[in-house]
């Protein structure tokens, strides 16, 4: 029923059926604008009114026609960020409203399927290390972190609005907050000295194609795309393709955002029909939110799939293909950015694709943006990647890229997750040695005698510790493909 009112609501003002001055439920109270830039607002009146906006921080007066729908979008400077609340006006000489308690600093959007969903308070069975001690220190956030997380809706044509308000951080809230998106905001907002704002619209379950719409799957050759047949085909929603485009990005697109945080691959990995064109998918999906945002530049920051065995069966590679085809396109667009999880080995979690170790995903996220989008010097964001190999007797010599930048080697002995194998095909735990003056390493195994390959943590889920010294885990990788060096 929610839904059907959502949907009914949209119709209605996308028809101008109403006259009333009306704003989406994110251009509201409490919400968050991006700082020292020209951030959007919108809704809708009766068609040919003029709409004005007024500030608090400035005198300037901001004017927008309303279209023949009713709707209207204009643009405000915003100032620096600051954690002083501020106040906006929205009239149409007719309704006005005034927006209370606004805040100014950095707004990202968090999106993706269950990992980037799975709140502070966890799933059933399946709790967010820290979540007790974030939780009961809420409060300590409050005027700093907010969240509006939007609900997922089975939409086939695209929605003009709906439900997400802003939420401020305290104990009653936070629970709901998406873990990983909280704890990006709380790394920016320590590093940069300014409020943070989340909106936060995953879907769990959701593969890449449905947050594409429907004339680029159809560009694409992807079928079906009509709303009775993909029904029949996926009895779950959440595979649908296009509805979280239509539900989810679309009513928010036009919000001024500085980048988004992606958090998705699961359902894809499953699926092997679409796993070999999840990198190719997935720019696809940046280049349009960047052209329909009108920012070319929008960076995108991936997280790499973390350690499960996917149906059961740890050995298989399904996972680790998918992987390979996010560093694809990380590699592929200079704004793609991808964080890693696969030196994170909790033994007990080898059954359950919901991470706890939510913390550290947000800490590699905001560590990384803080270096590379906010061009701040000192904070890791070199991965340790594979380079390249030849083979020198019984041994893979193998070099690597970013390892000076990484701080050389996370540790000189012990290293976990190398695999070595010979012209059968057979793959056995490779004895590693690494050189702590250089970016070498040596790789074999006493079973290996005249070595072929050489992979790293290219398993649904393996015990793997290869690191930089920046604490940043290295990229998986298999030698045998050499076109996604």
């Amino acid at each position: 029923m929610k839904h059907l009112s959502i949907l009914l609501a949209a119709l209605l003002f996308t028809m101008g059926a109403s006259a009333q001055l009306r704003l989406p439920a994110q251009v509201s109270d409490y919400m968050v604008l991006q700082q020292q830039t020209k951030a959007n607002l919108w809704g809708w009146t009766k068609s040919g009114k003029t709409v004005t906006v007024t500030t608090s921080w400035s005198t300037q007066r901001y004017t927008a026609k309303a279209g023949t729908d009713g709707r209207w979008l204009l643009c405000i400077d915003t100032p620096e960020g600051s954690f002083e609340e501020k106040q906006l006006t929205i009239t149409d000489g007719t309704d006005t409203r005034t927006l209370q308690h606004v805040l100014i600093g950095e707004v990202w959007m968090g999106s993706g399927q269950s990992n980037m969903a799975m709140p502070m308070k966890g799933f059933p069975n399946c709790p967010v290390e820290g979540s007790l001690d974030e939780i009961t220190n809420a409060y300590a956030w409050k005027g700093r972190i907010r969240m509006a997380t939007l609900p997922t809706i089975d939409a086939f044509e695209p929605l003009e609005m709906t439900d997400g308000e802003w939420k401020e951080c305290t104990p009653a809230t936070m629970p709901d907050f998406s873990a990983t998106a909280y704890f990006f905001a709380q790394t920016l907002t320590k590093n940069l000295n300014v409020p943070v704002g989340i909106i936060a619209n995953a879907w769990g379950g959701s593969r890449v194609e449905g947050w594409l719409p429907k004339h680029i799957l159809e560009s694409i050759g992807f079928t079906p795309t009509d709303e009775v047949t993909i029904k029949e085909k996926w009895p779950y929603p959440m595979h649908h393709p296009m509805v979280m485009n239509n539900g989810q990005f679309w009513p928010v697109r036009d919000y001024t955002i500085k980048g988004v945080i992606w958090y998705q691959g699961c359902t894809n990995g499953t699926f092997a029909e679409t796993r070999p064109y999840y990198a190719e998918r997935l720019l696809k999906m940046v280049n349009y939110w960047r052209e329909v945002k009108k920012q070319p530049n929008l960076p995108l920051y991936e997280v790499q799939l973390a350690q499960f065995a996917e149906g059961g069966n740890p050995d298989n590679i399904e996972y680790a293909l998918l992987r390979e085809q996010q560093f694809k396109a990380a590699q592929a667009d200079e704004q793609v950015y991808l964080a890693t999880l696969h030196d994170i080995y909790v033994p007990y979690e080898i059954n359950q694709v919901h991470s706890s170790k939510k913390k550290i995903v947000g800490l590699r996220l905001g560590s990384m943006a803080l270096g590379n989008t906010y061009g701040l010097a000192g904070y890791p964001k070199e991965v340790l990647t594979y380079s390249s190999y030849k083979v020198d007797g019984d041994k893979v010599l193998l070099t690597f890229d970013n390892w000076a930048a990484a701080g050389g080697w996370g540790q000189l002995d012990d290293i976990k997750g190398l695999e070595i194998c010979g012209s059968d095909g057979v793959w056995h735990p490779a004895k590693v040695q690494v050189d702590g003056y250089t970016n070498n390493m040596a790789v074999w195994s006493p079973e290996v005698k005249d070595p072929v390959s050489v992979r790293y943590g290219f398993r649904n889920f393996s015990e793997c510790s290869l690191k930089g010294a920046n604490g940043l885990g290295c990229y998986p990788f298999r030698t045998d493909h050499e076109d996604l060096k």
